[in-house]
């Protein structure tokens, strides 16, 4: 009948699988063979499953066009793991039709299928024709470069597309700054909370059943402090036209403001030179409240494209370089990332500062999520662990200075640490328009790797996307044991985790936050627990994967080659990411006790500057905190705050030659009193 599913599939399929028997008639008997066998149980096992007939299921037709969905997939791998061993979970989305997958059976499953004895070697899924290359000849490693002499002989310490991360900045849920970031990681805390009230009544657009039209099942997310905090003179603006501007666009240009100054770079040191802005953006929920004010009789708030996130940057901080805002859904910072590094490879730009941001200001999206039954009904990322049944919105800003690494290098740029490789892809035509593709997510891994010039041995970590589905983490997994074979590793070789089950899946902003993860745990020698994962997914088999969840606080040690991660982001319509990251060649000197305990020989000259006093005072704050904190040299500190800061109006001068003395002076200004 009209409209009826299954009739309108066995209509489709039927002449497809009519030249299919036709085709079989007069090809040669291949008896009670491996290949027959596989495809007389798929075919009965999936009719049993969708009520079509398994005559009329031809080998060239997608499952797509079947109507598996991932319901009748899970009770599909159920019945078969009735007939076989250790058979991935994955494997209906590693394979797009019927004949594919039969070819693995008939390949991989032979001696099952024809009565024999099952092989004793574990099973695992393959990606046909997508086996990575053996990687070229590795380049000389940055930290190779550094020990050469100052004029090295040829190109030796000139030969590398490294491009250095020269800045770094964000805020993140419980996090204003990456100190306090970094707390929550090396703790293990959760920052998910309920949603705030400023932001809507959470309670009026909730149910607790996802089939509620209008509505939301979870009140739970990841979400950023004072959001709507702005000073707008700092940059120009007029306080009306930044009541108009997006959130989103005020975030990102303050953490561009603060990328910049933790570079050490001045705005003037930057002006009219071609330095490029990237910014990944998906959600732009601002313009809702427009659109009800006016209904309301008020003053429309003006909508906004995502582009003016990145041009208001360029505008206000003069920068000539391309200028972009860039939507892939969840790939969509770690992409503009790459696009950074690709215009910086090409001599486009000289800098670039590239990132994400992502905030929930209407209830909208959390109800049309829901609607798709994509968030997590309890309010936990469940990254590699058991019981995901959906991902957590998260609010994020995050954004980093690039800068090609020969250049980063001679003029003297601290570097937090170097994108070797970086790859994006799609993963074409699969099961369905949000379905991953394990093989194309191979693919960006492999191809990264291969720019990067290093091996899957050579990697000590990988920040996974780890969305915490019960089928969205075994994909990634079968992709990343594909794109590792070639390294022929034990079971448990490398560690894997996600900060989404820290502060929930930041989506635009997420490969951004991966990123800074990554960069912290470089910069702290540690790797980090990844929670909500004490029991695994038992889609994955981890016990034979090459992979296992890092659950717990621990040091990365030193080893005979520089630390190295891999980082992914993957888009719900199949824009795939990675990048391939390496340590800094120099990283930053830790001191033995924290700055405000150290004494120095000279007199040092310690310097703030604010628009005004009020954020003078309240600089000077976390200014002490900062120097009670961090074991940094004194004097490299004061002597950054000299020339790596723009002189603003309101400014204060401290000279010490103690650190404590420093502290003291900061408090009591901030206080309210004099220096």
């Amino acid at each position: 009948g009209y409209g009826d599913l299954r009739t309108i599939t066995t209509a489709l399929t039927a002449p497809v699988a009519r030249a299919a028997r036709t085709a079989t008639a007069t090809a040669p008997a291949e008896g009670g063979g491996p290949h027959e066998a596989a495809l007389r149980l798929l075919r009965e096992l999936i009719a049993a499953e969708t009520g079509l007939d398994p005559a009329e299921l031809a080998e060239d037709a997608p499952f797509e066009r079947l109507g598996i969905d991932s319901l009748m997939i899970a009770k599909l791998n159920r019945e078969l793991d009735r007939h076989f061993d250790a058979l991935s979970k994955t494997l209906f989305f590693e394979y797009a039709t019927l004949g594919e997958l039969v070819g693995y059976f008939a390949e991989h499953h032979a001696a099952e299928l024809t009565g024999g004895t099952p092989a004793a070697a574990p099973v695992t899924p393959t990606a046909e024709g997508t086996a990575p290359r053996p990687p070229r000849a590795p380049r000389r490693t940055a930290r190779a470069a550094i020990v050469e002499p100052a004029e090295p002989a040829g190109d030796a310490a000139d030969d590398t597309d490294a491009i250095a991360v020269i800045g770094l900045a964000g805020r993140y849920p419980a996090a204003d700054d990456l100190d306090e970031l970094w707390t929550t990681l090396a703790e293990g805390r959760d920052a998910i909370t309920e949603i705030p009230a400023e932001r809507w009544d959470s309670r009026r657009w909730y149910d607790p059943d996802p089939a509620a039209p209008g509505l939301a099942h979870t009140r739970w997310g990841g979400f950023l402090r004072d959001v709507d905090r702005f000073d707008p003179l700092f940059f120009g603006i007029s306080p009306r036209q930044a009541e108009l501007m997006d959130p989103q666009e005020r975030l990102f240009l303050q953490n561009a403001w603060h990328v910049l100054e933790d570079a050490g770079y001045r705005r003037s040191d930057l002006a009219d030179r071609p330095v490029g802005v990237y910014v990944g953006v998906m959600y732009g929920e601002y313009q809702f409240h427009g659109a009800l004010d006016a209904l309301r009789g008020g003053r429309p708030l003006t909508g906004s494209s995502f582009a003016t996130i990145a041009n208001r940057v360029s505008h206000a901080l003069d920068l000539s370089g391309p200028s972009m805002a860039l939507d892939t859904m969840c790939s969509s910072s770690l992409t503009a990332i790459h696009l950074a590094c690709e215009s910086l490879r090409r001599g486009e730009s000289e800098l670039a500062i590239a990132g994400g941001v992502n905030v929930s200001v209407h209830p909208y999206k959390f109800a049309f999520l829901s609607q798709g039954r994509f968030l997590s009904s309890d309010g936990r990322c469940r990254a590699f662990g058991v019981g995901g049944d959906g991902y957590v919105p998260g609010e994020g800003v995050g954004a980093v200075l690039l800068k090609p690494y020969r250049k980063a290098l001679a003029d003297g740029d601290r570097i937090h640490g170097l994108i070797l490789g970086s790859a994006v892809n799609h993963g074409a035509r699969t099961n369905g328009y949000s379905v991953p593709n394990p093989r194309a997510q191979q693919r960006a891994i492999t191809t990264a790797l291969e720019q990067a010039g290093v091996a899957p041995q050579d990697i000590g970590y990988v920040e996974a996307h780890g969305t915490g589905t019960a089928l969205g983490d075994p994909i990634e997994l079968t992709g990343l044991t594909h794109a590792y074979r070639s390294a022929e590793a034990a079971p448990g070789t490398w560690p894997i985790g996600s900060v989404k089950s820290n502060i929930g899946h930041l989506e635009s902003a997420a490969g951004i936050a991966g990123l800074t993860k990554v960069l912290l745990q470089f910069r702290h020698r540690t790797l980090v627990p990844s929670l909500h994962s004490a029991e695994l997914n038992p889609n994955i088999d981890f016990e034979r994967s090459p992979f296992r969840v890092q659950r717990e606080l621990s040091a990365w040690p030193d080893g005979d080659r520089p630390r190295r991660a891999g980082l992914s982001s993957f888009g719900a319509g199949g824009a795939n990411a990675h990048l391939v990251l390496e340590e800094s060649p120099n990283p930053d000197p830790v001191t033995d006790v924290p700055a405000g305990e150290q004494r120095t020989g000279e007199p040092v000259l310690f310097l703030l500057s604010a628009r005004d006093e009020e954020r003078l005072r309240a600089y000077a704050e976390s200014a002490a905190r900062f120097v009670t904190t961090e074991r940094v040299p004194l004097a490299d500190l004061c002597f950054t705050t000299q020339v790596g800061r723009e002189p603003l109006d309101a400014r204060l001068a401290v000279a010490v030659t103690d650190g404590a003395e420093l502290v003291a002076a900061l408090r009591r200004f901030a206080d309210g009193g004099p220096a």
